[in-house]
């Protein structure tokens, strides 16, 4: 049994309000739909002959369940302390109000299902919906071999799809437990010389980054010929779970394109501009309160991966030790990524990046605020190739390796950055790009750029402004355009903690707390009002209490 943080912080308040609406709507039946009927299955003392339906007559397999089409307001009830093999895939559609529900009975450890790399998907949902996954340990690791990798297969520990060109609405994977998927690595990109065992470049889009601890996707039944409407994931909640140790990814939502070998180009999941009309994206997805960490695997390359979606808040979670992104969005539309922690990203599965949060291509109205993001190679990655439109506020970033704030993006894209902390006590950057070489549009504004190591680097060019920062610690080629820069001790109250979150804590933001600043700082009273800004502080202070601060923490 684990246990999960589940405080909201201040700053939540606004994205707490704009999701509580679609959880209440599951809470209890609509008019006119039955209760539903409850299944038990006892993998000690059932009978599949049974009635199934009180724990007395319990089924006892997995493929007696898988038989049965279920209807709205039925549970599935696994005995706790059971275990299986192989896959659970129950059919049936739930309704709006009167999910389906998959969780345990009985005292004890979370009923526990292993795939045993023997099936592609642990637990399995296809082209159904309204559905609720609850109280599951699930596995799904291959044998191990003599040689590295070479066990990895394409693999999922829950798995949510659809390939029937509709909208599919109503699914929630909460207090789950997924650890040990040894799903193989396929790049979009790359160079095939880098390929090793389980471990594939120049895959592109469909063929890559589908593997993982809990995936939600789309297909087609035939590539060739795709129907005319793309299948779309509607209302998707993952939250209060614990996955470790699951490649590629902890949690992975992504919608189909069609640029396979012999398929037809739909362009459902990628986007040519902002405004692309073929552009279908999944909807209304949150991933919450989870712990996610790659630590004991080679192959654990993305905590949260979002891509081909719309409507997204990922919050609360902890990624720790993924390899190439702890959390990352592409091709993706209004996401908002608060109040995370993640740390100790590095490279993994000879991937090329090792960031703790990642705007990356094609991305618009994303807002990354409030996270603590340390200990990774780079601290926030502004990936925006072609186009992206990103809001980067009230962020902590200590003790990153290379690149505590990464622009890397392409014309047409552009990014407000302001009220975060820098803390560098690792490396020669603070602010990293390509000089001249940006055409996209930045926006530096009343951070606190900190250096323990003189001389640390920050890129200027002509369409990089800094307005108002707070340039500190050791000797900084402070930027000639800050016209108001200020060049002082911050004045810090200590130092952070680098300690990561567990399953219990959650994410322990106030380890930041450390580079709040004192009063008499002279980040007091010296930063820029800006509209718009969330309302709130790092910490949940209001802003702005007298004039506006430099950093993530208001003072006053």
């Amino acid at each position: 049994m684990f246990s999960i943080f589940r405080r909201t912080a201040p700053g939540l308040l606004a994205a707490a309000l704009v999701v509580a609406p679609a959880q209440a709507a599951l809470a209890s039946p609509a008019n006119g739909v039955a209760a539903g009927v409850s299944y038990y299955v006892d993998a000690a003392q059932g009978n599949d002959s049974a009635a199934g339906t009180d724990s007395a007559h319990a089924w006892r397999s997995l493929s007696r369940v898988n038989q049965v089409t279920f209807h709205a307001g039925d549970q599935i009830l696994l005995k706790a302390g059971g275990r299986w093999s192989g896959q659970l895939w129950p059919k049936g559609s739930g309704a709006s109000g009167a999910p389906i529900t998959v969780d345990r009975y009985g005292d004890g450890a979370n009923p526990r299902i292993d795939g045993g790399g023997a099936v592609a998907d642990t637990v399995r949902l296809a082209d159904q919906e309204y559905w609720t996954i609850r109280h599951l340990e699930v596995t799904n690791q291959a044998p191990s071999t003599s040689t590295p990798g070479a066990n990895l297969k394409d693999l999922r520990g829950i798995h949510v799809t659809g390939t029937g060109g509709r909208t599919l609405h109503g699914f929630v994977v909460d207090g789950v437990s997924v650890h040990d998927v040894t799903g193989e690595v396929n790049w979009i990109g790359g160079d095939t010389a880098d390929n090793a065992p389980g471990i594939h470049f120049k895959m592109g889009w469909d063929r890559s980054k589908k593997t993982g601890g809990i995936v939600f996707d789309s297909t087609v039944a035939n590539i060739g010929a795709p129907p005319s409407t793309p299948t779309v994931l509607d209302g998707v909640t993952v939250q209060n779970s614990v996955i470790a140790n699951t490649s590629f990814a902890g949690i992975s939502v992504k919608q189909y394109s069609g640029d396979a070998p012999g398929a037809k180009a739909t362009g459902w999941g990628s986007r040519a501009s902002a405004t692309d009309a073929k552009f279908t994206p999944h909807t209304n997805v949150v991933i919450r309160g989870n712990h996610i960490s790659q630590l004991g695997t080679a192959y654990g390359c993305n905590g949260v991966y979002l891509t081909g979606v719309r409507h997204a808040v990922v919050e609360q979670n902890v990624v720790d030790r993924a390899g190439t992104s702890g959390i990352e969005a592409y091709f993706a539309d209004d996401v908002t990524i608060q109040s995370n922690e993640v740390a100790g990203t590095t490279q993994k599965a000879n991937g090329a990046d090792s960031n703790g949060i990642d705007a990356d291509k094609g991305t618009t109205k994303v807002v990354v605020q409030y996270n603590w993001s340390h200990g990774n190679g780079d601290g926030i990655l502004l990936c925006q190739f072609v186009f992206g439109d990103v809001v980067l506020r009230y962020n902590v970033l200590a003790g990153n390796t290379r690149y505590p704030l990464y622009l890397h993006s392409d014309k047409a894209a552009k990014a407000k950055v302001y009220g975060n902390t820098l803390y560098n006590d690792r490396g020669k950057y603070l602010v990293y790009g390509y000089g001249t070489s940006l055409t996209s549009s930045y926006d530096i504004t009343d951070n606190i750029l900190y250096s323990k190591v003189a001389g640390a680097s920050l890129t200027t060019s002509s369409t990089i402004r800094y307005d108002s920062n707070l340039y500190g610690g050791a000797t900084l080629p402070v930027p000639a355009g800050d016209a108001h820069a200020v060049r002082a001790d911050p004045q810090f109250t200590g130092a952070p903690d680098y300690t990561a979150g567990t399953p219990a804590s959650g994410p322990r933001l106030t380890a930041a707390y450390g580079l709040r600043v004192r009063s008499g700082s002279a980040a007091i009273g010296r930063g820029v009002a800006i509209s718009g800004n969330g309302g709130r502080d790092y910490a949940g202070a209001p802003l702005y209490i007298g004039k506006p601060d430099i950093g993530a923490f208001e003072v006053g």
